[in-house]
């Protein structure tokens, strides 16, 4: 197998552009852009704000393949549902001007019984799902605190083909799901379309959360998971994110793992 392109998370405001030039020093080839705000949807001045963003990224051969889209609460928040669905389309159609043809995003805490906020839930994901297939784009869920019977159950319900699962085996551990991140993929494999590599800890005893950790050194079995991902013919987007501060530690942690999974693909 040839080398992948693999990507890194941009979270936009909170890096200078010798972020840039090290990400793509170190071997990354892609990005995923997080909080595409104000700045770049409004107006004139969002548009020429947009077009340097894009133009910088590209100049350090870091084209934006994907985005995570911002929505407090998420997608199914009730107090928050018209603001959010608004902005998520506005995001969606900024990724479409720009050719990003994946869409991530967090879609917030289930309603503890399946009654009318579960009903409109599945209403808006389709509405979101419709404008995400007219772009030609995927609107993926961001693995959460949803387990993988019931994503199963929404993804049915749904029926979108421009639905998906961002898996992210992090997250898996982070919010202790019942499953293995190897078990959520095999479950849920047809509607995997983006993976996010990063790694954790389930939570220990008193803790409510998890604890991420240097890919590889958690609890996924990333080996396993990302070989048997490759193995199903799955190419990307594979974003690699590492929830520390920008610095020294967290540059050694993303070349270790970019140089952890091209060794996987070769051996694959």
């Amino acid at each position: 197998m040839g080398k992948l392109k693999l990507g890194a998370m941009l979270r936009l405001g909170t890096f200078e552009a010798s972020y840039l030039q090290t990400l793509q020093d170190i071997g990354m080839r892609e990005s995923q852009l997080c909080r595409v705000s104000e700045k770049y949807l409004r107006g004139q001045e969002g548009l020429q704000n947009s077009e340097e963003l894009i133009r910088s990224l590209q100049q350090k051969e870091l084209p934006p393949t994907s985005i995570f889209v911002a929505a407090p609460g998420g997608v199914i928040e009730p107090k928050c549902r018209c603001q959010n669905m608004l902005n998520i389309c506005r995001q969606l159609n900024w990724a479409e001007r720009h050719g990003i043809k994946v869409a991530v995003c967090h879609v917030g805490e289930l309603p503890e019984n399946k009654g009318p906020e579960f009903e409109q839930f599945i209403a808006d994901l389709q509405q979101l799902a419709r404008l995400a297939e007219e772009n030609q784009q995927q609107f993926l869920f961001e693995t959460g605190s949803i387990d993988g019977d019931t994503l199963l159950e929404i993804f049915t319900a749904a029926d979108s083909p421009a639905l998906g699962l961002n898996l992210d085996p992090g997250n898996v551990l982070i919010y202790n799901l019942p499953e293995s991140p190897l078990e959520l993929y095999q479950k849920l494999s047809p509607w995997v379309k983006a993976l996010h590599c990063k790694d954790a800890k389930r939570p220990q005893s008193g803790e409510e959360r998890g604890r991420e950790s240097v890919l590889g050194e958690g609890d996924s079995e990333f080996a396993a998971l990302f070989q048997t991902i490759l193995r199903d013919g799955f190419r990307g987007p594979i974003v690699i994110e590492r929830e520390i501060p920008i610095g020294p530690e967290q540059f050694k942690d993303l070349k270790n793992a970019l140089g952890l999974l091209q060794k996987l693909a070769e051996h694959n």
